[in-house]
C-alpha cells in the first residue's frame, strides 16, 4: 500500500509548479445573474447601514416575528442562522477583499447557498431582515 502511494506521488511530481497552485485557488471574475446580484447588493447594503451585523447573528432577525415563533420554528431558525452567519461573513470578507473580483461563480454559489438556507424558514415565516 505504501509504494502504490509512493509511486502514484513519484508520477505527479511536477504536476502543477507552486505559482500555478496559487492560481488555481483564486476565484475567477464572471458575471452573476441579476437575481443574486440584487440579493448580494440587498445584504450588503443592509451591512453597509450598520441594520444587520455579520458578526452578530442575532440582527438578521425580525425580533417580532422570531419572538412569536413556537420552540420548534425558533430551533429550526437558530439552526440555519449558524450557517446564515458563516455564508454572510464570507461574502462580506470576499467583497472587502482587494484581489476578489466583485462578481464571479464562487461568490454566486455563496449566495445561491444563503437564499436557498433562507428560503427554507421563510416559506413558513418571514423571520429575517433581508
Amino acid at each position: 500500500m505504501v509504494d502504490d502511494f509512493q509511486t502514484t506521488m513519484a508520477k505527479h511530481q511536477d504536476a502543477m509548479t507552486e505559482d500555478d497552485q496559487k492560481k488555481a485557488g483564486q476565484a475567477i471574475a464572471g458575471d452573476m445573474d441579476d437575481e443574486h446580484k440584487g440579493f448580494m447588493q440587498t445584504v450588503l447594503g443592509l451591512i453597509d447601514s450598520k441594520e444587520i451585523d455579520p458578526l452578530n447573528a442575532q440582527s438578521f432577525l425580525n425580533q417580532d416575528v422570531y419572538g412569536e415563533l413556537d420552540e420548534k420554528w425558533k430551533d429550526t431558525t437558530d439552526l440555519a442562522l449558524l450557517n446564515i452567519a458563516n455564508l454572510i461573513r464570507s461574502i462580506d470578507e470576499v467583497r472587502k477583499h482587494s484581489a476578489s473580483p466583485n462578481e464571479s461563480p464562487q461568490l454566486q454559489t455563496m449566495v445561491d447557498h444563503l437564499w436557498q438556507i433562507k428560503q427554507r424558514i421563510e416559506e413558513h415565516y418571514d423571520v429575517f431582515k433581508f
